[in-house]
């Protein structure tokens, strides 16, 4: 009995801390702890070994990517000179990918594990899910989704 009971109290910590790292997370804020639960539930986890390509510029994006632990590097080929650039690095506590959430069409950049990394993984099918199922927690994915997209092509916009 008291080796159930060990798991148990393990398995509750490892809850706790993703729900703790979800809380922290800019496209689930608003949304209450004890709802998180069911956003941990739709979401797919995943380690990545360092030099592991997760995905490549031109894949068809399915997925957004929220980065646990690890070091993700972004990069796009250069169609003129056929070599590739780094045009971003992802920390944890960051995403990439979110386009995928609005439509599937082809990845703009290739994303590779810098180190190893854990993931959580967000699927268009996911989201739609919580959109009928869960509503409120639907609404607020959607809401900071568009929020974040338009910061981000206002940054883009106002570059000089």
């Amino acid at each position: 009995m008291k080796i159930l009971n060990f798991f148990n109290s393990i398995y509750d910590e490892d809850i706790l801390l993703k729900l703790g790292f979800l809380k922290r997370i800019r496209l689930f804020e608003g949304i209450k702890k004890r709802s998180l639960i069911h956003v941990l539930e739709n979401l797919q986890e995943r380690t990545y070994l360092k030099g592991e390509t997760i995905f490549t510029q031109g894949d068809i994006g399915r997925a957004l990517f929220l980065v646990f632990s690890g070091k993700i590097a972004l990069s796009r080929l250069d169609p003129a000179t056929q070599k590739s650039a780094t045009i971003a690095e992802v920390n944890p506590g960051e995403f990439f990918g979110e386009m995928a959430l609005l439509e599937e069409m082809p990845r703009t950049a290739t994303a590779c594990a810098l180190e190893e990394t854990r993931v959580f993984m967000l699927f268009k099918i996911k989201l739609e899910s919580l959109l009928f199922t869960r509503p409120k927690i639907g609404v607020i994915i959607a809401s900071q989704l568009a929020s974040i997209l338009s910061a981000r092509l206002r940054a883009i916009i106002d570059k000089p």
